[in-house]
C-alpha cells in the first residue's frame, strides 16, 4: 500500500474520501480486523466504515448500560422506600405473576 496512515485512537483511522475510494480494499481488510474508518470530505466527517460485529458489540454495550442504569434506579427507589433488596426467587415470582398464560 503506497498510502500510509496511522490510527487516531484505539484502532480508529481518519481518511479523506479520495483515499477511501482509492484504498477501499485495504480499508475493508482493516475493518475485518476490527478497525473503524472515519471518512471525511473537505475536512468534515461524513461516514464511518466499520464491521458488523463492531456495531453489534456497541449496541450490546449500550443495552447493557441501559439495563445497569435501570437496575440502579430501581435499587435506589427500593432503598428510598425502606425496602430490602429483592432475591432471585422474588423476581421469578413477580415474573410468573405477571404472565397472562
Amino acid at each position: 500500500m503506497a498510502f500510509s496512515f496511522t490510527p487516531d485512537s484505539f484502532n480508529v483511522y481518519n481518511v479523506g474520501s479520495f483515499d477511501a475510494k482509492t484504498y477501499f480494499a485495504e480499508f475493508l481488510r482493516k475493518v475485518q480486523n476490527g478497525a473503524k474508518i472515519m471518512i471525511s470530505k473537505n475536512g468534515k466527517k461524513v461516514a464511518v466504515l466499520q464491521g458488523v460485529k463492531t456495531v453489534q458489540n456497541e449496541e450490546a454495550m449500550e443495552a447493557h448500560k441501559r439495563i445497569v442504569a435501570r437496575s440502579q434506579k430501581f435499587a435506589a427507589l427500593r432503598k428510598q422506600n425502606g425496602l430490602e433488596a429483592m432475591s432471585a426467587a422474588d423476581l421469578k415470582e413477580l415474573k410468573e405473576n405477571g404472565r397472562k398464560y
